[in-house]
């Protein structure tokens, strides 16, 4: 018990320093394209709105939301002219939807607290939107050509649609549905052609809820909102819901893993219980813990206990996860220990400056012994630490390094020091840059990775970047030879309004032991 200890007094250490500092709605997730944030429908956010984020009293990069749950929301970077990071303030206007002005709409009483809110305006909304429905349909095509006569040739059309629904036309009711389908065609270079189809759903459920948002009954494919550790299954789900504390029940089947249709193979219960700051506090943590079993032929597949934490404030973001498995029956007879600590995961960052961003974390998850997998089980850990530091200066410029070592699992030992380098809005052209340098060392080979672009927006929902890049791998194995790849392409993006996206991208790879070109394009639809 006393990792455990270690983790909860960290994570204690945590939340009473957020306690004393400001925390506003923030940044909580970035990739190359989406920014995340810690506010959604129940704040008054919704998909179409957009987002402003603010750094030492100025608007860095403006936002617009794509998809909204009750406190979340994944937003589109429409401009920035500075690094985005994690702990970035944002502010927008409740209520509002698109250029909506907020006093187009009248006051209406919040159901929590009967303070008043600003009702959102149905005038220019679509039949779709009016009734509580959000979503996107979009095609999609892959393709990879060769070169060289070292292979074969893959094409790959796709599908995908995804729809939300927030108590769907008035009623008591809410809508999750997400399905993708693709077909693989693959030809292999002697002429041969193998054909692989595939549907895969990944939520299919309808929610009810009471007045007030006090219960909710979720029924179908789905996965839960407390905790990672439990994945997609097949049943329901019973939550209560006050401001500040929650307590749920679910029940169902696990999918099949690998085409994820429906199973009753293995069956899967827990509860869990969750505590976190009241809706508008100054300060914005959570805690979740939970009891959960998994069941195969009536022989225990998995049973464990997991805790999870979180806290957020203007300077400084944790997240702590914990696993802890209870291992009885065929589990003890097979060595494992009563007890086992089988995911240790944390993640933190913190801004000491308006310029200085540091950022660790460590992981040390190991391969769980499950029933049916009981005579090829690998025990070994997956372990990580990584940190890095970004610099930025000038208002346009920024700076940064990270180092990431791992150990444990099938891939043995391996470190990564990467250097970072990125201009925003230079130039009369207004074009942004990036710079990547990545040095990586592992049992089986070491070498350099370097990459870069170039990217401009050019008005009217247009954005374009051309990107390349070099390695250069150096094989430590008698039986392997040293390589070295290069590529190069180019990215376009079009957004038309708020309904429509296209994307167009094509690559070029080459090496000692590879040629092919590379093409994607797609189209969504999103209503």
């Amino acid at each position: 018990m006393t990792r455990l200890v270690r983790v909860v007094f960290l994570l204690a250490l945590v939340l009473a320093a957020a306690r004393a500092s400001s925390a506003p709605h923030v940044v909580t997730y970035l990739t190359s394209a989406t920014a995340y944030v810690d506010a959604g429908i129940d704040d008054g956010l919704h998909p179409g709105d957009k987002v402003e984020v603010v750094r030492a009293g100025t608007v860095i990069a403006v936002l617009r939301v794509t998809d909204a749950s009750s406190h979340r929301a994944a937003c589109t970077i429409e401009s920035v002219t500075a690094a985005l990071a994690v702990g970035d303030v944002v502010r927008f206007t409740a209520g509002t939807v698109g250029e909506t002005p907020p006093s187009a709409a009248p006051a209406v009483a919040a159901p929590e607290t009967g303070a008043l809110a600003p009702a959102v305006s149905n005038e220019g909304e679509s039949w779709a939107r009016r009734n509580g429905l959000r979503g996107r349909i979009g095609v999609r095509y892959l393709g990879l050509f060769d070169q060289g006569g070292f292979g074969g040739n893959v094409k790959e059309p796709s599908a995908d649609i995804r729809v939300d629904g927030d108590r769907v036309g008035g009623s008591a009711f809410d809508l999750q549905v997400d399905v993708r389908a693709r077909h693989t065609v693959q030809t292999v270079a002697d002429g041969r052609e193998f054909n692989d189809g595939q549907a895969r759903v990944y939520r299919l459920n309808t929610r009810w809820r009471s007045a007030g948002d006090r219960y909710h009954l979720t029924l179908g494919r789905q996965f839960s909102n407390a905790l990672a550790s439990i994945s997609t299954f097949d049943g329901a789900e019973l939550a209560y819901e006050k401001p500040v504390w929650g307590l749920g029940a679910f029940a169902g089947t696990q999918p099949e893993p690998v085409d994820y249709g429906f199973s009753t193979d293995i069956a899967e219960y827990g509860v869990y219980a969750r505590l976190r700051t009241a809706p508008g506090a100054a300060t914005r943590w959570e805690m979740v813990t939970a009891a959960i079993g998994s069941y195969q032929q009536a022989h225990v597949n998995r049973e464990y206990v997991a805790f999870l934490g979180r806290a957020v404030s203007s300077r400084a973001s944790l997240e702590v996860q914990q696993d802890v498995d209870v291992n009885r029956g065929w589990k003890r007879d097979a060595g494992e220990s009563a007890v086992t600590f089988t995911n240790t995961f944390a993640s933190a960052r913190w801004r000491a400056s308006h310029a200085l961003d540091l950022d660790a974390g460590y992981d040390n998850r190991r391969n769980i012994r499950l029933y049916r997998a009981e005579t090829q089980f690998d025990d070994t850990y997956r372990q990580g630490v990584w940190g890095g530091m970004g610099v930025g200066f000038a208002k346009r410029y920024r700076v940064g390094f990270s180092t990431r070592a791992n150990t444990g699992g099938s891939s043995g030992s391996a470190n990564t020091y990467t250097g970072l380098a990125a201009a925003n809005h230079v130039t009369p052209a207004q074009l942004d840059f990036h710079l990547r340098s990545t040095y990586y060392d592992n049992d089986a080979s070491d070498g350099w990775l370097h990459s870069g672009g170039v990217a401009s927006s050019l008005g009217a929902g247009l954005m374009l970047e051309l990107f390349g890049g070099v390695r250069s791998d150096h094989s430590k194995l008698p039986a392997m030879n040293d390589s070295d790849t290069s590529w190069f392409g180019a990215d376009m993006d079009l957004d038309l309004g708020s309904s429509i996206y296209l994307n167009l991208s094509g690559e070029h790879n080459s090496g000692d032991d590879e040629s092919y070109n590379q093409v994607y394009s797609g189209v969504s639809w999103r209503f």
